[in-house]
Protein backbone atom coordinates (compact mmCIF):
# COMPACT_ATOMS: atom_id res chain seq x y z
CA UNK A 1 0.00 0.00 0.00
CA UNK A 2 2.81 2.40 0.86
CA UNK A 3 4.56 1.76 -2.46
CA UNK A 4 1.31 2.35 -4.34
CA UNK A 5 0.59 5.60 -2.49
CA UNK A 6 4.09 6.85 -3.20
CA UNK A 7 3.43 6.11 -6.88
CA UNK A 8 0.06 7.97 -6.70
CA UNK A 9 -1.87 4.76 -7.47
CA UNK A 10 -4.58 5.55 -4.95
CA UNK A 11 -7.29 3.34 -6.44
CA UNK A 12 -5.07 0.25 -6.45
CA UNK A 13 -3.88 0.99 -2.90
CA UNK A 14 -7.49 1.09 -1.70
CA UNK A 15 -8.26 -2.12 -3.60
CA UNK A 16 -5.37 -3.91 -1.91
CA UNK A 17 -6.64 -2.88 1.54
CA UNK A 18 -10.17 -3.99 0.67
CA UNK A 19 -8.93 -7.32 -0.67
CA UNK A 20 -7.07 -8.04 2.56
CA UNK A 21 -9.70 -6.74 5.00
CA UNK A 22 -12.71 -8.33 3.32
CA UNK A 23 -11.26 -11.28 1.42
CA UNK A 24 -8.75 -12.56 3.99
CA UNK A 25 -9.39 -11.01 7.40
CA UNK A 26 -13.21 -11.11 7.44
CA UNK A 27 -13.85 -14.13 5.21
CA UNK A 28 -11.22 -16.38 6.76
CA UNK A 29 -9.34 -15.20 9.83
CA UNK A 30 -12.42 -14.06 11.77
CA UNK A 31 -14.30 -17.24 10.86
CA UNK A 32 -11.35 -19.43 11.87
CA UNK A 33 -10.96 -17.41 15.07
CA UNK A 34 -14.61 -18.07 15.99
CA UNK A 35 -13.89 -21.80 16.09
CA UNK A 36 -11.00 -21.28 18.51
CA UNK A 37 -12.97 -18.81 20.63
CA UNK A 38 -15.88 -21.24 21.03
CA UNK A 39 -13.50 -24.01 22.04
CA UNK A 40 -11.37 -21.64 24.15
CA UNK A 41 -8.27 -23.10 22.53
CA UNK A 42 -5.07 -21.26 23.52
CA UNK A 43 -3.46 -19.07 22.43
CA UNK A 44 -6.33 -16.59 22.11
CA UNK A 45 -6.76 -15.04 18.65
CA UNK A 46 -8.12 -11.80 20.13
CA UNK A 47 -4.79 -9.86 20.24
CA UNK A 48 -4.18 -10.60 16.56
CA UNK A 49 -7.79 -9.76 15.67
CA UNK A 50 -7.47 -6.39 17.41
CA UNK A 51 -4.06 -5.59 15.92
CA UNK A 52 -5.13 -6.51 12.38
CA UNK A 53 -8.33 -4.50 12.73
CA UNK A 54 -6.52 -1.43 14.06
CA UNK A 55 -3.87 -1.58 11.32
CA UNK A 56 -6.55 -1.94 8.65
CA UNK A 57 -8.44 1.08 10.01
CA UNK A 58 -5.24 3.15 9.96
CA UNK A 59 -4.61 2.16 6.34
CA UNK A 60 -8.21 2.93 5.35
CA UNK A 61 -8.41 6.24 7.22
CA UNK A 62 -7.10 8.44 4.34
CA UNK A 63 -9.82 6.97 2.09
CA UNK A 64 -12.70 6.71 4.61
CA UNK A 65 -11.94 9.16 7.46
CA UNK A 66 -15.33 9.32 9.17
CA UNK A 67 -16.38 5.66 9.18
CA UNK A 68 -12.92 4.45 10.24
CA UNK A 69 -12.77 7.04 13.05
CA UNK A 70 -16.14 5.87 14.39
CA UNK A 71 -15.11 2.20 14.33
CA UNK A 72 -11.72 2.99 15.86
CA UNK A 73 -13.36 4.83 18.79
CA UNK A 74 -15.31 1.64 19.54
CA UNK A 75 -12.06 -0.35 19.34
CA UNK A 76 -10.15 1.86 21.82
CA UNK A 77 -11.18 -0.15 24.97
CA UNK A 78 -9.34 -3.16 23.51
CA UNK A 79 -6.18 -1.25 22.53
CA UNK A 80 -3.11 -0.49 24.66
CA UNK A 81 -3.57 2.50 26.98
CA UNK A 82 -1.03 4.74 25.22
CA UNK A 83 -3.14 5.20 22.09
CA UNK A 84 -4.05 8.78 21.01
CA UNK A 85 -7.59 10.16 21.33
CA UNK A 86 -8.19 10.15 17.58
CA UNK A 87 -7.32 7.90 14.67
CA UNK A 88 -6.42 11.05 12.75
CA UNK A 89 -3.28 11.52 14.85
CA UNK A 90 -2.46 7.83 15.31
CA UNK A 91 0.89 6.69 13.84
CA UNK A 92 0.65 5.36 10.31
CA UNK A 93 1.40 1.60 10.14
CA UNK A 94 4.95 0.50 9.45
CA UNK A 95 5.56 -2.85 7.75
CA UNK A 96 7.39 -5.30 10.02
CA UNK A 97 8.76 -7.39 7.15
CA UNK A 98 7.82 -10.71 8.75
CA UNK A 99 6.71 -13.44 6.33
CA UNK A 100 6.10 -17.08 7.28
CA UNK A 101 5.99 -18.95 3.96
CA UNK A 102 5.23 -22.29 5.62
CA UNK A 103 2.24 -20.88 7.50
CA UNK A 104 0.95 -19.20 4.35
CA UNK A 105 1.12 -22.42 2.32
CA UNK A 106 -0.49 -24.34 5.18
CA UNK A 107 -3.43 -21.96 5.39
CA UNK A 108 -3.78 -21.82 1.61
CA UNK A 109 -4.26 -25.60 1.69
CA UNK A 110 -6.88 -25.41 4.47
CA UNK A 111 -8.77 -22.65 2.66
CA UNK A 112 -8.66 -24.61 -0.61
CA UNK A 113 -10.07 -27.70 1.13
CA UNK A 114 -12.90 -25.77 2.79
CA UNK A 115 -13.72 -23.87 -0.40
CA UNK A 116 -13.79 -27.05 -2.50
CA UNK A 117 -16.26 -28.71 -0.11
CA UNK A 118 -18.44 -25.60 -0.01
CA UNK A 119 -18.45 -25.41 -3.79
CA UNK A 120 -19.41 -29.08 -4.04
CA UNK A 121 -22.26 -28.60 -1.59
CA UNK A 122 -23.53 -25.68 -3.67
CA UNK A 123 -23.08 -27.51 -6.96
CA UNK A 124 -25.11 -30.50 -5.76
CA UNK A 125 -27.61 -28.35 -3.84
CA UNK A 126 -26.94 -29.93 -0.45
CA UNK A 127 -29.18 -28.47 2.25
CA UNK A 128 -27.08 -25.92 4.23
CA UNK A 129 -28.28 -27.51 7.48
CA UNK A 130 -27.07 -30.99 6.49
CA UNK A 131 -23.67 -32.38 7.44
CA UNK A 132 -21.79 -34.43 4.88
CA UNK A 133 -19.04 -36.99 5.31
CA UNK A 134 -15.61 -36.08 3.98
CA UNK A 135 -12.29 -37.88 3.57
CA UNK A 136 -8.99 -36.07 3.01
CA UNK A 137 -5.95 -37.87 1.62
CA UNK A 138 -2.65 -36.06 1.81
CA UNK A 139 1.08 -36.55 2.26
CA UNK A 140 1.17 -33.57 4.62
CA UNK A 141 -1.00 -34.75 7.52
CA UNK A 142 0.88 -32.72 10.21
CA UNK A 143 -0.05 -29.48 8.43
CA UNK A 144 -3.74 -30.31 7.87
CA UNK A 145 -4.77 -32.42 10.87
CA UNK A 146 -4.46 -29.59 13.47
CA UNK A 147 -7.10 -27.68 11.51
CA UNK A 148 -9.61 -30.54 11.36
CA UNK A 149 -12.09 -28.81 13.69
CA UNK A 150 -12.00 -25.67 11.56
CA UNK A 151 -12.62 -27.72 8.40
CA UNK A 152 -15.55 -29.48 10.08
CA UNK A 153 -17.10 -26.23 11.28
CA UNK A 154 -16.60 -24.08 8.17
CA UNK A 155 -17.34 -26.77 5.56
CA UNK A 156 -20.02 -28.47 7.70
CA UNK A 157 -18.57 -31.96 7.39
CA UNK A 158 -18.85 -34.79 9.89
CA UNK A 159 -17.36 -37.31 10.18
CA UNK A 160 -14.07 -36.08 8.76
CA UNK A 161 -11.15 -38.44 8.28
CA UNK A 162 -7.62 -37.36 7.32
CA UNK A 163 -5.38 -40.12 5.98
CA UNK A 164 -2.21 -40.66 4.02
CA UNK A 165 -2.55 -41.23 0.28
CA UNK A 166 -0.58 -44.43 0.71
CA UNK A 167 -3.46 -45.99 2.69
CA UNK A 168 -5.69 -46.11 -0.36
CA UNK A 169 -8.96 -44.33 -0.96
CA UNK A 170 -12.40 -45.28 0.26
CA UNK A 171 -15.62 -43.68 -0.78
CA UNK A 172 -17.69 -45.98 -2.95
CA UNK A 173 -18.85 -45.72 -6.52
CA UNK A 174 -20.78 -42.49 -6.03
CA UNK A 175 -17.93 -40.59 -4.40
CA UNK A 176 -17.03 -37.10 -5.53
CA UNK A 177 -13.24 -36.73 -5.74
CA UNK A 178 -11.65 -33.26 -5.78
CA UNK A 179 -7.96 -33.12 -6.65
CA UNK A 180 -6.32 -30.16 -4.91
CA UNK A 181 -2.75 -28.93 -4.71
CA UNK A 182 -1.77 -30.65 -1.45
CA UNK A 183 -4.66 -33.06 -0.93
CA UNK A 184 -7.50 -35.04 -2.42
CA UNK A 185 -10.94 -34.53 -0.92
CA UNK A 186 -13.57 -37.27 -1.24
CA UNK A 187 -17.24 -36.77 -0.46
CA UNK A 188 -18.71 -40.28 -0.38
CA UNK A 189 -22.26 -39.30 0.55
CA UNK A 190 -24.65 -41.65 -1.27
CA UNK A 191 -26.97 -39.88 -3.64
CA UNK A 192 -25.18 -36.54 -3.42
CA UNK A 193 -23.27 -36.90 -6.66
CA UNK A 194 -24.69 -37.05 -10.18
CA UNK A 195 -22.19 -39.27 -12.04
CA UNK A 196 -22.83 -37.59 -15.39
CA UNK A 197 -22.35 -34.16 -13.86
CA UNK A 198 -19.17 -35.36 -12.15
CA UNK A 199 -17.83 -36.66 -15.47
CA UNK A 200 -18.50 -33.29 -17.12
CA UNK A 201 -16.80 -31.49 -14.24
CA UNK A 202 -13.71 -33.66 -14.51
CA UNK A 203 -13.53 -33.20 -18.29
CA UNK A 204 -13.73 -29.43 -17.84
CA UNK A 205 -11.00 -29.50 -15.18
CA UNK A 206 -8.79 -31.64 -17.43
CA UNK A 207 -9.24 -29.16 -20.29
CA UNK A 208 -8.35 -26.22 -18.03
CA UNK A 209 -5.32 -28.09 -16.66
CA UNK A 210 -4.10 -28.95 -20.16
CA UNK A 211 -4.36 -25.30 -21.20
CA UNK A 212 -2.33 -24.27 -18.17
CA UNK A 213 0.34 -26.89 -18.93
CA UNK A 214 0.54 -25.73 -22.56
CA UNK A 215 0.98 -22.13 -21.39
CA UNK A 216 3.73 -23.04 -18.93
CA UNK A 217 5.50 -25.27 -21.48
CA UNK A 218 5.45 -22.39 -23.97
CA UNK A 219 7.38 -20.32 -21.44
CA UNK A 220 10.12 -22.91 -21.27
CA UNK A 221 10.25 -22.98 -25.04
CA UNK A 222 10.93 -19.25 -25.07
CA UNK A 223 14.70 -18.60 -24.95
CA UNK A 224 14.17 -14.99 -23.84
CA UNK A 225 12.21 -16.14 -20.77
CA UNK A 226 14.94 -18.60 -19.77
CA UNK A 227 17.79 -16.14 -20.37
CA UNK A 228 16.26 -12.97 -18.95
CA UNK A 229 14.22 -14.25 -15.98
CA UNK A 230 15.83 -14.59 -12.53
CA UNK A 231 16.60 -18.14 -11.44
CA UNK A 232 13.97 -18.14 -8.69
CA UNK A 233 11.26 -17.17 -11.23
CA UNK A 234 12.26 -20.00 -13.57
CA UNK A 235 12.26 -22.45 -10.66
CA UNK A 236 8.85 -21.21 -9.51
CA UNK A 237 7.36 -21.72 -12.96
CA UNK A 238 8.99 -25.17 -13.14
CA UNK A 239 7.24 -26.13 -9.86
CA UNK A 240 3.93 -24.86 -11.24
CA UNK A 241 4.40 -27.01 -14.34
CA UNK A 242 5.21 -30.11 -12.30
CA UNK A 243 2.21 -29.54 -10.00
CA UNK A 244 -0.10 -29.06 -13.00
CA UNK A 245 1.20 -32.23 -14.67
CA UNK A 246 0.64 -34.21 -11.47
CA UNK A 247 -2.85 -32.75 -11.11
CA UNK A 248 -3.65 -33.71 -14.72
CA UNK A 249 -2.49 -37.26 -14.10
CA UNK A 250 -4.78 -37.60 -11.08
CA UNK A 251 -7.75 -36.06 -12.88
CA UNK A 252 -7.38 -38.48 -15.80
CA UNK A 253 -7.05 -41.37 -13.37
CA UNK A 254 -10.26 -40.33 -11.64
CA UNK A 255 -12.09 -39.95 -14.98
CA UNK A 256 -11.03 -43.46 -15.98
CA UNK A 257 -12.29 -44.85 -12.67
CA UNK A 258 -15.61 -43.10 -13.17
CA UNK A 259 -15.98 -44.43 -16.71
CA UNK A 260 -15.41 -48.00 -15.46
CA UNK A 261 -18.25 -47.61 -12.94
CA UNK A 262 -20.83 -46.33 -15.42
Amino acid sequence: VNHLLEDFQFGEAERQIHQFLWGEFCDWYIELAKVRLRQQTPPSPIPTLVEAMETSLCLLHPFMPFVTEEIWQNLIPYLPQDKPDSLMIAPYPVAQGMIDHQAEREMESIIEIIRSIRNARTQFKVNPANWVEAQIYTENIPAIEPHSQAIEALAKVKPLTISSRSQGRRGGDNALVMVLRDAEVILPTIGMVDLDAEKQRLEKEIETCQERIAYLESKFGDDSFLSKSPTFIVEKEQRKLQESQERLRKLKERLTQLAERQ
